[in-house]
């Protein structure tokens, strides 16, 4: 039951919301998202805009080319349905430190947003990011079916409930074969991550997205113990988690400034990269409520609105 994650008067809240919308790609479905269409084939005028070579001449408005002589074409508002697909990173990395429970955390946001999009008629689609080269991985992606109806938030629920993250992440393959199995279906695409990648994979993977015209929103998920792991160590061994190299470390003060910094570093790398793209961004610290995080940040920013 959703009850069991969300109390009756968020999942009532988040009825209310809708996904935010920048650039629409046309689905064939009639749905409940505005875009401009030269055509005119709905009924709606919605405003003038410069005749370009190859425009409909039955739609220039002759008496403003009377007046101004400019062609002007009219344009129309058509609603169209919005595709929306909630990538969840299933890496090992998701699954440490375990006292931020970073992918738990990732799998009750996929489900709000999965929740939002279907209370508004939106197709749904929540995809796994697994590396296929893993042992025992699919050479396909591991994702839902879209649904429409908000009956389908129960199959979305059981889906995440079963994915094991392992693993490391390869956003860049991962991009190319969901574009190829989804056939270049466009809408909205969101990434739920801690980004703990190369710079330079996150931004190949997004700029494929960019390339496609997707509309993209990033989600970051960080908890207090990745932003501060050293608070109370002084020496131990460190393990990463998706190679299994161990490395034995002595904590001074000098080692946690480098930490911060480099951390730091990396997170305004990926958040400046979204601004400079038109990406919607979001840190989501797992010790935030949630409530506040779909309520008031994702509203704030233009993730969603009311």
């Amino acid at each position: 039951m959703l009850r069991d994650l969300f109390s009756p008067g968020f999942l009532r809240r988040l009825e209310s919301l809708r996904i935010e919308v920048k650039r629409v790609a046309i689905a064939a479905r009639k749905g409940g998202y505005e875009s401009i269409n030269k055509k005119g084939s709905s009924i709606e005028f919605a405003d003038y805009q410069a005749y370009n070579p190859g425009d409909d001449f039955r739609y220039i408005d002759w008496n403003l080319y009377g007046r101004l002589d400019k062609l002007l074409v009219k344009t129309f508002k058509e609603e169209v349905e919005l595709s929306v697909h909630i990538l969840l990173d299933a890496s090992r990395s998701m699954l440490y430190p375990e006292v931020d429970r970073k992918f738990d955390f990732s799998k009750r946001v996929a489900l709000a947003l999965a929740y939002i999009g279907l209370s508004n008629h939106n197709s749904v689609r929540v995809a796994a990011i697994i590396n296929p080269s893993e042992k025992g991985a699919s050479r396909t992606t591991v994702q839902t079916p879209f649904f429409q109806k908000l009956s389908g938030i129960f199959r979305i629920k059981d889906f995440l409930g079963e994915i094991e993250p392992s693993g490391e992440m390869d956003l860049v393959s991962f991009i190319y074969r969901y574009i190829h199995e989804n056939k270049s279906r466009g809408g909205t695409v969101i990434i739920l991550s801690d980004f703990m990648i190369p710079p330079r994979s996150y931004k190949k993977g997004l700029d494929i997205l960019r390339f496609k015209n997707y509309d993209i929103k990033v989600v970051q998920v960080l908890g207090s113990g990745e932003l501060d792991p050293f608070k109370n160590i002084k020496s131990g061994e460190i393990v990463d988690v998706e190679t299994k190299e161990k490395k034995t470390i002595n904590v001074t003060g000098s080692l946690k400034k480098k930490y911060h910094q480099l951390l730091e570093e990396h997170n305004l790398a990926l958040r400046s990269y979204c601004k400079s793209n038109k990406i919607v961004y979001t840190l989501a610290r797992t010790d935030m409520p949630l409530e506040d995080l779909i309520l008031r940040e994702m509203p704030r920013i233009g993730f969603v609105r009311g």
